[in-house]
């Protein structure tokens, strides 16, 4: 297995840097896959896999500017994680008034 990063993250990930990684199956296919930064960096350091439906959070969320530092990651459930987040772009979004219907 090669890793290839960290590279910068998308808008699709908050801008967050991933790692990229090429496997060779044993039918000679090289699969590529991609994880984010702070979840590698988590497990190297715990020297633990994460199952699938834990990710690794962000106490201090400042996306592209936030910090990988052990002291601000923690693990949470997938689904507490995405519930934090809609609670987060809920308060984000100002409520527009619709404008009545006239007859």
């Amino acid at each position: 297995m090669k890793i290839f990063g960290p590279y910068k993250g998308s808008k699709q990930n908050g801008g967050r840097p991933i790692y990229v990684f090429k496997r060779k199956k044993k039918n000679g296919e090289v699969e590529t896959t991609s994880s984010n930064k702070a979840r590698v960096e988590y497990e190297k350091r715990t020297g633990k896999t994460l199952p699938r439906n834990v990710e690794v959070d962000h106490k201090n969320n400042r996306g592209r500017d936030g910090d990988d530092r052990p002291s601000n990651l923690r693990t949470i459930r997938k689904s507490d994680n995405v519930a934090k987040e809609n609670k987060r772009r809920a308060k984000k979004k100002p409520a527009t008034k619709r404008k009545a219907k006239r007859k």
